[in-house]
């Protein structure tokens, strides 16, 4: 087990109560393990893609803002097929 530290963070109401409820579901043993659980994929794509950028550069802003355009038009597209799939 890694060594933890206490530390106090600032979250928006609703989504301490999100996590409260996945706590209280038993999806997690304490706040602070939901948290670590949720952030820890993030740290290894972080160091996944700083790997990345090491070996062949960093993408250029024509690639950034294609990639930008098409997470926009495929959100834009996952929410229309939810309100879809709600009506």
């Amino acid at each position: 087990m890694s060594k933890t530290r206490q530390i106090s963070i600032t979250l928006p109401e609703d989504l301490i109560e999100t996590i409260k409820a996945a706590v209280d579901r038993g999806e997690a043993r304490s706040v602070s393990s939901y948290i670590a659980s949720r952030l820890a994929p993030g740290v290894v794509m972080d160091a996944l893609f700083a790997e990345w950028d090491a070996d062949r550069g960093a993408p250029t802003a024509e690639d950034t803002a294609w990639a930008t355009q098409e997470l926009d038009r495929a959100l834009a597209e996952q929410a229309k097929n939810n309100r879809d799939s709600a009506a």
